[in-house]
């Protein structure tokens, strides 16, 4: 099951929870219980800015210097 961030719209409260898929309409907040909620998107697996994420140090394959951001 994928987990996801929420943001209350009645509370304000982030929180996260895992979502069985064709569930995302069951998601309530836990600390007010409003089903008046926003999936946030997260900004992790996002590559560029301070990511440290790399490719292995053989390269990758879509370059040829195996010099790019994704390589190092």
């Amino acid at each position: 099951m994928p987990l996801y961030e929420y943001a209350c719209k009645n509370c304000g409260k982030r929180f996260e929870c895992l979502v069985s898929p064709g569930k995302e309409s069951e998601v309530v907040c836990d600390k007010c219980g409003s089903a008046d909620v926003r999936k946030l998107i997260s900004g992790f697996g996002i590559g560029g800015g301070g990511s440290r994420i790399k490719a292995s140090s053989s390269g990758c394959k879509s370059c040829s210097s195996g010099s790019c951001s994704t390589c190092h």
